[in-house]
């Protein structure tokens, strides 16, 4: 085999199961080294849209008083106080894309990425619901059901479990590309709601629901408060 080409195999091997992205506060020095090392490393790709993302907090913080643009540039001004921008809300490394993105920490981020949830569900609903825990068996139709609830929001931890991994046959229902062939069903979900919302806390059970795991699927940290079964 071609010696580069058993290199690649070998990096995207020792990231095939991994689906929890790394959150960087520049504020802790350890963060902050992290940081600057990853910007340093060749493929890293780097997104920095928080400008907009402090607009939409402030437009989301004043609904009955439309800010004009010449309002929002000075109240995003005074909210970053005189420090570079770099500093405010958190940096999100995903090792599997090598993507560095810059974002709202996550009570801002909540806050706005939800904003559109009014009133379908309400903020008082979406306060309750951050406390729910969701398990779901089965990753094939089960994704739809939790990218969904990721999407919306309706609960603060999911656990999803499947043995199986990816085969080319799945890609007539499992929305996903070529290059996830190959992985586990609960991590391809997982990476995709990291991608989404990198604060949602997602744990996944790759062997499937066994009788060893089952107590820590079912019960583990206070309790499950709904599942959905899919196989």
């Amino acid at each position: 085999m071609n010696e580069r080409l058993a290199e690649k195999l070998g990096q995207a091997a020792a990231l095939r199961d991994l689906h929890t992205p790394e959150i960087l506060r520049l504020a802790v020095p350890a963060d902050l080294r992290r940081w600057e090392e990853l910007l340093e490393t060749p493929g890293v790709q780097v997104h920095d849209q928080l400008e907009g993302q402090l607009r939409d907090l402030l437009k989301a913080r004043s609904p009955l008083h439309p800010l004009s643009n010449e309002e929002l540039d000075k109240a995003v001004h005074a909210r970053l106080n005189g420090k570079p921008a770099a500093t405010h809300g958190v940096w999100v490394h995903y090792p599997w894309s090598g993507r560095l993105v810059h974002l709202l920490d996550e009570e801002e981020f909540i806050e706005v990425r939800t904003d559109r949830n009014r009133n379908k569900i309400t903020r008082e609903e979406q306060a309750r619901l951050t406390g729910k825990r969701v398990g779901i068996i089965g990753l094939s139709v089960g994704q739809s059901v939790a990218l969904t609830m990721a999407l919306e929001r309706t609960a603060g931890e999911l656990r999803l479990a499947d043995f199986d991994r990816i085969e080319l046959t799945n890609l007539n229902r499992i929305r996903s590309g070529a290059h996830a062939i190959g992985m586990n069903k609960a991590v391809n979900v997982a990476r995709e709601i990291a991608e989404i919302d990198p604060f949602l806390k997602v744990t996944c059970f790759t062997e499937g629901l066994t009788r060893e795991n089952m107590d820590a699927f079912f019960d583990g940290d206070g309790g499950l408060d709904l599942v959905i079964e899919e196989c």
